[in-house]
């Protein structure tokens, strides 16, 4: 089906923003960015390891398999999740997208470097029209936050570069022998192993008094990463890691939409246009079949 890496990729984008948005809103009920994504990791991690399971299929536990699971689970989960969460709460969701527009713009470059792709000028145009897209649907939201510090910015920048060096390993030192699922629930598992000793550091509000809105937000990401890791994993399988990477894109153009509809952030005018550039951007990408 030609179009199944087009459809796997508007779900993940739009299942990232779901989550930048869901991480808000727990924000206003005290649920601090490092808990929320540790709940999210352990939570469906759990979900889908029961599935795997379910199913019939094992997860690998070789030291191979163990590294790839805790540096994945790192750069492609912990990391990015916990400062994405956190930008969303102090510096608002449309921002927290920014970051993610920057990833496919740092992933092509390493991934000719490394042998994984060529150098192709319909896939630097594509990129390019996808990030300009991006910068006209985000910036004005982004410049309009005024108490985005420095520590802000360069936690912003941490974000793409983490999730390009996950796409990377990814495909380098992909396992043999464990189902998308599988790989997603292991990921997961081992981002909340990392994630569990940041939760010293806050307060927990999370199920501690009593069963309130905060928790079902929680509750509703962990049902919506579950479904959007394995998706995640399906999709760079079936289409490569540049294709995958242009998630920041999509994910960008979902975010100002959902902030737009959820939290009454406004959008500028060229938003539209750049929405539709987004859209150029993806399918002069064409994906690469695996």
């Amino acid at each position: 089906m030609r179009a199944l890496p087009f459809l796997l990729l508007l779900a993940v984008g739009g299942l990232i923003a779901v989550g930048v948005n869901l991480a808000k809103g727990a924000a206003q009920y005290g649920i601090e960015g490092p808990e929320f994504a540790f709940f999210l990791s352990a939570g469906a991690g759990v979900v889908l390891l029961a599935v795997t399971l379910a199913r019939g299929e094992r997860i690998p536990l070789s030291r191979p398999h163990l590294v790839f699971y805790v540096v994945t689970g790192f750069f492609s989960l912990a990391a990015p999740n916990v400062l994405s969460f956190m930008l969303a709460k102090h510096a608002g969701a449309a921002y927290a997208s920014v970051p993610y527009a920057l990833s496919p713009l740092i992933t092509y470059p390493i991934a000719i470097m490394v042998g994984l792709d060529k150098a192709a000028w319909r896939r630097f145009g594509g990129l390019a029209v996808g990030f300009a897209g991006t910068a006209l649907v985000l910036s004005r939201l982004a410049n309009a936050t005024g108490s985005t510090g420095v520590l802000w910015l360069l936690a912003a920048l941490a974000m793409p570069v983490c999730v390009a060096t996950g796409n990377i390993y990814r495909s380098l030192k992909w396992p043999k022998g464990v189902s998308d699922m599988g790989l997603a629930a292991a990921m997961m598992l081992a981002s909340a192993l990392l994630l569990a000793p940041l939760l010293f550091t806050f307060p927990l509000a999370t199920f501690g008094s009593g069963f309130g809105t905060g928790e079902l937000l929680v509750l509703a990401q962990i049902a919506a990463a579950a479904a959007m890791y394995w998706l995640y994993f399906w999709l760079q399988r079936v289409a490569g890691p540049v294709y995958l990477s242009q998630i920041g894109y999509v994910a960008a153009g979902f975010g100002v939409l959902f902030a737009v509809t959820i939290f009454g952030e406004r959008l500028p005018a060229l938003a539209v246009i750049g929405l539709g550039l987004i859209v150029a951007g993806v399918l002069l990408v064409r994906a690469v079949r695996r």
